[in-house]
């Protein structure tokens, strides 16, 4: 039987980075990875969703370039498009496998399963071995939610994965769910000339996130604008003949070529064997405690643990799960500070981004600063939204909601005053460039402090 200081199961943001760091500190490690490395994020999620946001930029912004005198022409060539997203995330998979390589990272293109507390069964095509370790990582991710009676088949009911495949652009595409992915698609496939509805069971886009009545009605108003027909209070019942049923009030049908269906993801722990290593789950998440511990010896991180079902904060877990394996396993106790801030970021447009405290959080003071008072926001063409800080009855920062231009970008800095506990009065003395759009979060703390500059 083969041993290893530590198999992680899972390639994705969790599973690569604790990876890679196991193998910096000199731990033998070996990672189990069923399809390709970098996950979903990688493959089917953030990346290529994110490169058609930038594709389709230009697409989204031709009314602003027409108002400043430029007038575009644009084709939109489908195989070239689809040519760019598998370049750019080839590109990116072949520099995780030399990251994990130069760390000496043993990857196994494989299934893997638990058949005890510190064993793990690799499969793979030339048959199945077992791998003895000291401790195992269990790093598998997540998958769309399929509804029962509106089940993928990749032609006229799609995942997400399927819209990012971008066979074809429909003539009308219904939406089912105004959460995250579904909004960040329907911006993308409208750019792209699709009639684009969203249908919303809940009373506001986004739920769950936390995000103000503000910003929430800002956005809304942005993708009616956009000609995204946005149905709130609205159930998806079934497929019909020509589209979507839906239910509100009564029963209606929404005529629609394809339906995607972006209701949430689920934890990915089918199959792991967990049963075998009394590993305990609820609603399909594996249960840990703060170190990441699921039984002794098996750890899990990312999605499969439940939390935000996020690339970054998955991330961020592998660094610290390294940390405290390392010091597990050279006999110390670890010594690790858990982040207070995990920020959020929805490529619609207008950007949208949080972190901290909900705006919106009773006892809360709030100072919000507009797009349409800031200089290079009008230089750009793009005036609207906002800023709005949160601050504790001290002054401190404890949250913020950016929507506008770059927030997912200008979040970074409000995420730094919130995990390093900043007050309004420190950010407002550091000076920012002119004319840039962080300092729309400058002029935010400057009226928190009850000195606005460029707002009456």
């Amino acid at each position: 039987m083969a041993k290893a200081d530590v198999v992680v199961i899972g390639g994705g943001p969790a599973g690569y980075v604790v990876a890679r760091r196991l193998g910096q500190m000199g731990l033998e490690t070996v990672l189990v990875e069923r399809e390709h490395l970098g996950g979903v994020c990688l493959n089917r999620g953030c990346i290529p969703t994110k490169a058609l946001y930038a594709a389709t930029l230009p697409l989204g912004k031709r009314g602003v370039y027409e108002q400043m005198g430029l007038e575009l022409q644009i084709k939109v060539d489908l195989a070239r498009l689809r040519a760019f997203l598998a370049e750019v995330v080839g590109k990116l998979r072949d520099g995780i496998a030399r990251l994990l390589t130069g760390a000496g990272v043993e990857v196994l293109k494989a299934e893997g399963k638990l058949v005890g507390p510190n064993e793990v069964e690799v499969v793979q095509n030339s048959g199945s071995e077992r791998i003895r370790a000291r401790a195992i990582v269990l790093a598998t991710g997540s998958v769309p939610i399929e509804i029962p009676f509106l089940p993928f088949d990749g032609e006229r009911v799609w995942s997400s994965d399927h819209a990012l495949a971008l066979s074809l652009v429909p003539e009308k595409l219904a939406v089912v769910g105004g959460g995250v992915v579904g909004l960040e698609l329907a911006t993308v496939y409208r750019r792209l000339g699709a009639q684009v509805t969203v249908v919303e069971m809940m009373e506001g886009l986004l739920p769950g996130l936390g995000l103000s009545r503000r910003g929430e009605a800002l956005l809304r108003q942005a993708l009616q604008r956009q000609g995204i027909e946005v149905r709130l209070r609205t159930k998806a019942a079934g497929l019909t003949k020509n589209g979507l049923l839906v239910k509100n009030a009564g029963e209606e049908e929404i005529e629609a070529e394809v339906v995607l269906v972006a209701v949430g993801r689920r934890p990915n722990s089918q199959g792991l064997g967990l049963e075998n290593a009394q590993v305990q789950v609820e609603r399909n998440f594996v249960q840990t405690d703060e170190n990441f511990r699921a039984a002794e010896g098996i750890y899990a991180i990312g999605d499969l643990r439940g939390g935000p079902l996020l690339a970054h904060k998955a991330s961020h877990e592998g660094l610290l799960l390294a940390e405290i394996l390392g010091a597990e396993l050279r006999g110390e106790t670890p010594r690790l500070g858990k982040p207070r801030a995990i920020p959020w970021a929805v490529f619609t447009q207008p950007e949208l981004a949080m972190v901290g405290a909900p705006v919106d959080a009773p006892a809360l003071r709030v100072a919000r600063f507009p797009f349409s008072a800031l200089g290079r926001a009008w230089a750009e063409g793009e005036p609207e939204g906002f800023v709005s800080l949160a601050c504790d009855e001290g002054g401190k920062i404890v949250g913020a909601e950016i929507v506008g231009p770059n927030a997912s970008e200008l979040i970074a800095e409000v995420s730094l005053a919130v995990e390093l506990g900043l007050s309004a009065a420190e950010l407002a003395r550091v000076i920012h460039a002119h004319p840039t759009f962080p300092e729309a979060i400058w002029e935010a703390s400057l009226a928190a402090l009850g000195r606005p500059l460029h707002i009456l």
